[in-house]
């Protein structure tokens, strides 16, 4: 039984994370505009806001304009965005790039390291991370009282209950204990999550779509990932490992994904599967066979923009399997928004049509309306803001 002391502390807890959210995503607002705003009363404001002023994550600014009749002008509270820090780490096929995240949820900091992550078992692979996470703090030196936590987000199949790594293209064998085995070795919360959701997790946050409540989040990029946002929360499922939409099954006899089947969506959409196909037509520029450069991908992009018909049809293809995927989505959920991100939205005009023309041959009559699905732009990795959004939600 859950004591009225705890329960107490808890609704205090959510009440501040509510509060810090609402000033990560609106700016510098007064007390009264923060309780209007939350629907919390003006006495919880006050009491949250002063702590965290004694606390040094949020600071008071001067009010420039004058008061309105009796009383004193509205003072606006902005959050201190030095005041705490959060690294975040993304692990992709012979990379890990590390970040560093802000109290503002700000990625300020970025650094990418090679290595050879398929050859890493479980124990070489903390020792390299924790390696490059020490060089990390040590460069921009980082104070260990100002860090929260720290953040994984991975390409394929996590395990967030027991924070380890299920399947990924990047690993030959699982990755069992990460997580925890970081938070030990650096005496600070760490936790684990696919990168789509990260994904998801960040565009919820943009302005665009704060406000919606079901939402589904389309990442493609070397992989095709998924993240699922449900009466506006990040949803994980019972083990944190859900929603691997680039592994259901468009064919039974198609080509070959990296999971090992045949026929799943990725292997028609992943960056790995277009250079596999347009390499039988034009000769690539140089790069890792297991991980296609922006280079690589952009080329053939361009032959197809500049009328090559075979690499053309690989986009085609592509389209019309994205499409079949998406009408299947719908029929499922029924989503307000479907948002496909990632590096491989820059070739979207090349398959838009046959997108579209999938969409109407698969979909019943009312769920025909695709204005629910549109594209979100990739000049920024949005992964990492995800994952600094999910160590905030953890540690506030």
């Amino acid at each position: 039984m859950v004591s009225p002391k705890t329960d107490t502390e808890q609704i205090r807890r959510e009440n501040r994370r509510l509060l810090v959210e609402t000033l990560r995503h609106q700016g510098p607002l007064a007390r009264v505009e923060l309780g209007a705003i939350t629907s919390l009363s003006p006495a919880t404001v006050t009491a949250i806001t002063s702590e965290l002023v004694a606390q040094g994550h949020l600071q008071e600014l001067s009010s420039s304009e004058e008061p309105s009749g009796r009383g004193r002008p509205r003072v606006a509270l902005s959050l201190v965005a030095d005041s705490a820090h959060y690294i975040g780490i993304k692990i992709s096929i012979n990379e890990i790039r590390l970040m560093l995240g802000n109290y503002a949820g700000e990625v300020t900091k970025q650094f990418s390291v090679q290595l050879n992550t398929s050859a890493l078992s479980p124990q070489q692979l903390v020792h390299e991370l924790s390696g490059e996470v020490q060089r990390f703090i040590d460069k921009h030196h980082l104070q260990m009282a100002e860090l929260k936590g720290i953040g994984l987000a991975v390409q394929g199949v996590v395990d967030q209950q027991h924070g380890g790594i299920l399947w990924s293209p990047a690993f030959r064998q699982a990755q069992p204990g990460l997580a925890e085995a970081l938070s030990q070795r650096f005496n600070l919360p760490a936790l684990i999550a696919n990168d789509a959701d990260c994904l998801a997790l960040a565009l919820h946050t943009q302005p665009r779509y704060r406000d919606t409540k079901d939402m589904i989040a389309i990442q493609l990029g070397y992989g095709v990932g998924m993240g699922l946002i449900q009466n506006g929360q990040l949803y994980l499922g019972s083990r944190g490992a859900i929603a691997e939409f680039g592994h259901t099954k468009v064919s039974l006899d198609g080509p070959l994904c990296r999971c090992g089947a045949r026929g799943c969506l990725e292997a028609y959409l992943g960056d790995y599967a277009l250079l596999r196909d347009a390499s039988a037509f034009v000769t690539l520029p140089p790069g890792d066979p297991m991980h296609p450069s922006e280079e690589q991908m952009q080329y053939i992009q361009k032959q197809a923009s500049l009328g090559n018909e075979n690499i053309l049809h690989i986009y085609q293809q592509a389209g019309r399997m994205l499409g079949l995927g998406l009408s299947n989505l719908m029929a499922l959920y029924n989503p307000e928004k479907i948002v496909i991100s990632g590096p491989g939205v820059r070739a979207a005009p090349l398959s838009q049509d046959p997108i579209q023309e999938a969409l109407q041959e698969s979909l019943l009559p009312y769920l025909r309306d695709t204005d629910c699905i549109e594209t979100h732009h990739w000049n920024e990795d949005l992964t990492g803001k995800g994952i600094i959004a999910m160590l905030q939600k953890m540690s506030d």
